[in-house]
């Protein structure tokens, strides 16, 4: 017998059905960041400088330096030569216990300035004996023994670097030179912030050039805006980005408008915007898979005082982001929140469902959820005809799965004969028949699907299957036929399968073989890979979904590069990083195509195999039921007029000798009447 968990392997494939498409979501670096730290630099260099300056103008007012002074200087990140100069023009007053040397030590004030401090005669003696002997009185390793020459003197007051004695006049004109520094960085400041106040009286100006469609001109604006670093706590700021993401949104350059709607969803609901820049959020996430893991930051979001409808928006969209990273028991807990009469209500019920599936504890409230999303989207006006077929085939398949067959073709049953899904709930249909020994309608199953409705799938254990059910039968001839026919629409093309995965290395050109069939170019496609094995691929949900991400891409980087002179700096680096993730997004879909094709040609040898066995058996039975009939040449043999396939069809069980005609409207009711031709025992 053949393999008969096909329909299993479709219940796993339903897990991939809703997962919606990641991206790597390498963030793009502006210039803004830089700035930012740049001026908030510039105000510690002021800080610093003044620390400075007052320390040094104490030259003639010893009192003003204590240990708190130096552990400020040391904070501020000053070197440790410019606080010694200080504490040279402290004079003698500086006095400082052996507690506060620990306390300056605790402070992270430098080693280096607490020996400066003990050599020139600050800290005060406490008789206690030295650190740097032990108990014993031996030298503590690593310290200096004395040579009996004395302590080193200790540099004069008013010393500079490296012990550079400095006159009143130099230190004087040093500090004069500091506070010229810290003058001329006040001003550099100063003119900064007025620039960046003129750059922000354009901004409304930037607001009406958006409503008008000109959206070039309005980044423009929020990018000279933003590249001077403003106060990212500012409105200014936040009204800025959000402009900005919205210019380049509409513009298509959706990559672009990415990283400053994540600021704006990043600052929060309270803020004004966040609703619609959720909006906009979810556009991207459908269009170019932008998810970035820090969206987990929005379960910290506070949105009960808002209208239903957004948090249903909103916890479904959590929902599916824990879904799409394997998160389960997130995603079951904010699809759990959904209310019921939401738009997203049926579709949150069928991924619970999903999500449940494997966990065997929650198999039966994942059950239920398929049976609600069905009724949710009966109810809906119209029917939402996507979840129907969903939650039918998933119901069709767990039960398959269990064993409940007669229930699972009830489910099977329910996809409409109009619909892409019909052709794998047929036969997965005939999957079932087989594996509880209903051979005519398994073999009414396997006619119609070789009917032309389905001459596009890929389907080659169906003749295998139809192969055995024959061999059952004792119909040997229509036995050998299957065989036959499986022989030359799947295994005579393999070999030209096995060349193309041998000599083609690159992912893009594995990416680039289907896209030829897919865009309209299959004779370009036919010289490197036969059209049969196409068919897996294009009917892997994956690959579709990264097609109209790639398209997107490919779109979006055209969009930059006919306005790459008014993005300026950030529109190159947003280009480097769209032509990144056009590359990686490629490079994954050639890697999806080089998987399926690999599985595909893996397969066919499997089934090449049992084919084998089959023929084998086909010779054995053969020879068998012969010596049977001529034991029992007086037993009268049953079964159909020679030549002539009887099918049962529709509901009237109507007979109708088959003359090579389908008719669609009863292409899934066919039920063969062959008898079996096996000899009486």
């Amino acid at each position: 017998m053949p393999n008969q968990d096909a329909p299993g392997k479709a219940v796993t494939a339903a897990k991939h059905t809703v997962v919606s498409m990641r991206t790597d979501n390498k963030q793009i670096i502006s210039g803004n960041s830089h700035r930012s730290r740049r001026f908030r630099g510039i105000k510690r260099v002021l800080a610093c400088l003044l620390v400075v300056a007052v320390c040094g103008g104490t030259a003639r007012d010893a009192s003003a330096l204590d240990k708190n002074q130096i552990v400020q200087m040391s904070k501020l990140g000053m070197q440790s030569s410019a606080i010694k100069g200080a504490i040279d023009g402290a004079g003698g007053d500086l006095k400082l216990s052996a507690e506060d040397i620990g306390e300056l030590r605790a402070s992270g004030v430098d080693e280096e300035v607490i020996e400066y401090l003990e050599a020139t005669g600050h800290v005060e003696s406490t008789g206690e004996q030295s650190p740097e002997t032990a108990p014993d009185g031996a030298p503590v390793p690593g310290a200096e023994v004395d040579d009996g020459a004395g302590p080193a003197p200790a540099p004069a007051p008013g010393s500079g670097e490296e012990g550079e004695t400095l006159s009143q006049e130099e230190l004087e004109r040093r500090i004069s030179e500091r506070a010229a520094q810290l003058n001329e960085a006040k001003q550099e400041a100063a003119a900064h912030e007025q620039k960046i106040a003129a750059e922000a009286r354009k901004l409304p100006d930037a607001q009406r050039q958006l409503g008008a469609g000109n959206y070039m001109s309005a980044a423009k604006v929020y990018l000279q805006f933003l590249d001077l670093g403003p106060d990212m706590a500012s409105d200014e700021w936040y009204e800025a980005q959000f402009g900005l993401a919205r210019a380049l949104y509409g513009e298509g350059i959706l990559s672009g408008a990415a990283l400053p709607l994540l600021d704006v969803i990043m600052a929060g609901p309270q803020r004004t915007h966040f609703k619609q820049a959720f909006g906009m959020l979810k556009e991207l996430t459908k269009r170019i898979g932008f998810q970035p893991p820090m969206l987990e930051e929005m379960t910290k979001f506070y949105i009960g005082d808002m209208n239903q409808d957004f948090k249903d928006e909103f916890n479904y969209y959590l929902g599916k982001f824990f879904f799409d990273y394997g998160r389960n028991d997130l995603a079951v807990e904010y699809l759990g929140k959904v209310s019921n009469g939401a738009d997203d209500y049926p579709e949150a019920l069928y991924v619970m469902g999903i999500a449940q599936l494997g966990q065997q504890a929650q198999m039966g409230e994942a059950l239920k959820n398929f049976e609600r999303a069905i009724v949710a989207g009966e109810n809906e006006p119209g029917g939402n005809q996507e979840i129907l077929q969903l939650g039918y085939l998933a119901l069709a398949r767990v039960f398959y799965e269990v064993g409940y067959y007669d229930v699972a073709l009830y489910y099977y049953q329910k996809i409409p004969t109009n619909t892409a899904r019909n052709a794998r709930a047929t036969f997965e249909t005939a999957w079932t028949y087989f594996v509880k020994n209903d051979y005519k309608r398994a073999l009414g199953a396997f006619h119609t699907l070789h009917s032309p409705y389905y001459d596009d799938w890929y389907f080659p254990d169906l003749y295998i299957l139809e192969s055995t059910v024959y061999l059952n039968l004792c119909d040997f001839q229509k036995s050998k036929q299957a065989l036959a026919k499986f022989q030359s629409d799947y295994l005579d093309p393999q070999p030209r399968l096995n060349d193309f995965l041998n000599k083609t290395t690159e992912p893009s050109a594995y990416w680039q073989a289907i896209v030829d069939y897919y865009s309209g170019n299959p004779d370009t496609g036919e010289k490197v890979l036969p059209e049969i094995f196409v068919s897996p691929v294009l009917a892997d949900l994956g690959f579709h979904r990264l097609y109209g991400v790639i398209q997107t891409l490919h779109a979006e980087r055209n969009a930059l590069k006919a306005n790459i002179s008014s993005l300026g700096e950030f529109g190159t680096t947003v280009l480097d990083g769209v032509e990144l993730q056009l590359q990686t997004k490629i490079e994954e879909g050639g890697i999806l195509v080089q998987q399926t094709l690999s599985q595909v040609n893996k397969e066919l040898q499997d089934w090449d195999i049992k084919a084998t066995q089959i023929s084998f058996d086909i010779d054995s039975e053969e020879k068998d039921q012969l010596q049977a009939r001529l034991l029992n040449q007086n037993v009268a043999q049953q079964g159909p007029q020679q030549g002539t396939s009887l099918l049962v069809v529709a509901d009237d069980f109507t007979p109708w000798p088959f003359e090579g005609e389908y008719w669609s409207d009863e292409v899934t009711n066919y039920r063969s009447q062959l008898q079996s031709q096996c000899a009486p025992e």
